[in-house]
């Protein structure tokens, strides 16, 4: 009974007051990174916490040991009686472990297939409704000389910068005809796209663009939508926990700061945050499964998506390229992601609340990085709470 209380008041401590305090923590913003990994290391832990308690309590009776009441439950099991040894609400804490690990991995199998259902069924609408773009530029690539564009051959498309063609020449980047000015990337093992609208191209100088690109690449190389990924899922398994809602939204701000400083260095700091000041008081929905220039908003983006005329354009152009000649959907399958996003929330005391702006802020007036110790120190504290569990079944 020491264990499941002591692992049950350990899992509670990470569910509830750790994610509150450090979703509202202004530190982060100068390692981002090194606190993704201790997001994830208190994500993890709560729930073999949570799981371990459980089983704990239900076994109790028969041993004081875990890992030898888990033994002697599997081999009553065995003998054909699976409740010998158990009260009624040991039974009842069984039942509870079984539910509550079924919903865990069930809400994460769940989230990641329809993440990857919505990713596969948009790759497929950017593919048709940006078409024509890459049949054009695949013409002009075809007939320019090799070495003209410094990228083998390929141009990119008509008012990106130069940096594009190496994206371009990928076969990742779809250009869009609507106004409306979108950027954002579908992320995948082989088959990623950046999208960008004739608006964003109409918005942006040619600097912002390969600032807003650059993001967008980052995005794309490190994979941010696996990270954000579980995060989701949580919110789903917990809606009514303030705490989970929280952790989404603070993992997805520091993802979107680690993809800002991929950009920056490619740029500069004020080249981002002059695109994200333009950008972020556009509010444009970007879809499910996509990850963004101005952040991540689960679920809103989605409905903003369906209702606004940039989703009915692109469906519409979606299919009139089903009944153009030789017009088909590409084989194209998708990876995890994250769902759509909007940006420019109003402001409160924490970043989470207002993201783009915290990311201007922290653009316009850098922060002095974390010094190597304080990276040692968060790692090592990320190791500490994940072996804690571990360390507890074992002292007890």
């Amino acid at each position: 009974m020491t264990t499941a209380a002591i692992l049950a008041l350990f899992a509670g401590v990470l569910a509830w007051p750790v994610p509150r305090l450090l979703a509202r923590a202004h530190w982060p913003s100068r390692c981002p990174r090194s606190a993704i990994v201790l997001w994830q290391a208190i994500g993890l832990a709560g729930g073999v916490s949570a799981l371990l308690a459980v089983i704990a309590f239900t076994f109790a009776p028969l041993s004081t040991d875990l890992p030898l009441g888990v033994l002697d439950h599997a081999d009553h099991v065995a003998a054909g009686d699976p409740l010998a040894g158990l009260g009624w609400i040991n039974v009842i804490g069984l039942g509870v472990a079984s539910a509550l690990a079924a919903r865990l991995f069930g809400v994460l199998a769940l989230s990641t297939a329809q993440t990857l259902r919505h990713r596969r069924h948009h790759r497929h609408l950017v593919d048709l409704a940006g078409q024509d773009h890459g049949e054009h530029d695949a013409t002009a690539a075809s007939s320019a000389r090799p070495g003209d564009a410094g990228d083998g051959g390929c141009q990119p498309p008509d008012g990106l910068p130069a940096c594009a063609g190496e994206i371009h020449r990928r076969g990742r980047l779809r250009v869009l005809d609507h106004p409306v000015a979108v950027a954002y990337c579908l992320p995948g093992v082989r088959h990623t796209r950046v999208v960008v609208s004739r608006g964003l191209l109409a918005a942006l100088a040619q600097d912002e663009l390969e600032s807003v690109l650059a993001h967008e690449e980052a995005h794309a190389r490190g994979r941010h939508d696996l990270v954000i990924q579980p995060f989701v899922a949580w919110q789903q398994t917990f809606p009514f926990l303030p705490p989970a809602r929280d952790a989404t939204a603070a993992v997805s701000l520091l993802v979107e700061m680690l993809a800002d400083d991929a950009a920056a260095r490619r740029t500069s700091c004020r080249t981002l945050a002059r695109a994200l000041a333009r950008l972020g008081v556009a509010r444009f929905p970007v879809p499910a499964g996509a990850v963004g220039i101005t952040g991540v908003s689960h679920g809103r983006a989605i409905r903003s998506l369906r209702t606004s005329g940039y989703g009915r354009v692109l469906r519409a152009r979606a299919g009139s390229a089903r009944r153009w000649p030789g017009g088909g959907l590409n084989d194209q399958g998708g990876r995890d992601g994250a769902a759509g996003h909007l940006a420019a929330q109003p402001a409160r005391s924490s970043p989470i609340h207002a993201p783009v702006i915290a990311r201007i802020s922290r653009l316009l007036e850098p922060t002095r990085r974390a010094p190597l110790w304080a990276h040692v120190a968060i790692y090592l504290t990320a190791a500490a709470i994940c072996a804690f569990p571990a360390a507890v079944l074992l002292a007890t």
